[in-house]
């Protein structure tokens, strides 16, 4: 609930209000303080506009969080697969970093400019409890769009190797054959 007013004797409810609004050119010094908005024109359509503000800067910043964790999951699984099907690693930990650098922070910052929905103002306010990163968010990142990202990886990765001669079948235990070995002082000789 919000609250407007400009006096002195408004500043009790404003106070108590989810939101005071206090009026900016007429507005007394008290209102102001006990105010968590000021209308700088006192134009109560900015109102509106604030409201529709805080909603596109709050989906927007939840974008750029699921973003970032979608990301972990493609980052994290090929470490996986390498260590479970022996397979050639998909990535090297200095290839993680650079996609963390160049692919994760350009693309996060560019949803935090994006527009807002177009249902933004139809939806019914969210309670002041609500957290940013809620148990949904998590499970879409991690659970969906994490698992596409890698599947879509490890396609590409595939493919790619397939291209040079080395069908995906034979890729598995490939790890193991050249590169663990069961002494640590063996290292890969291409002449044994």
């Amino acid at each position: 609930m919000a609250v407007t007013g400009d006096g002195v004797n408004d500043s009790p409810a404003i106070k108590k209000a989810d939101i005071g609004v206090s009026m900016g050119i007429t507005g007394t010094d008290v209102a102001k303080d006990a105010a968590d908005m000021i209308l700088l024109n006192d134009d109560f359509s900015s109102i509106v506009i604030g409201i529709e503000e805080g909603r596109k800067i709050y989906d927007n910043i939840k974008k750029s969080i699921c973003y970032a964790l979608t990301s972990q999951v493609a980052q994290m699984l090929p470490f996986i697969a390498f260590i479970l099907l022996k397979i050639p690693s998909p990535v090297t930990t200095v290839g993680v970093l650079y996609i963390s650098i160049g692919t994760d922070l350009i693309p996060a910052i560019a949803l935090a400019y994006e527009q807002g929905e177009l249902d933004l103002m139809t939806r019914k306010p969210r309670s002041k409890g609500d957290h940013m990163v809620t148990m949904t968010l998590m499970s879409q990142a991690y659970g969906f769009m994490g698992w596409m990202q890698f599947w879509g990886g490890m396609l590409s990765y595939f493919v790619i190797f397939n291209d040079f001669g080395f069908p995906p079948a034979t890729l598995i235990g490939v790890a193991n054959q050249y590169m663990i070995k069961s002494n640590p002082g063996d290292v890969y000789n291409p002449t044994h």
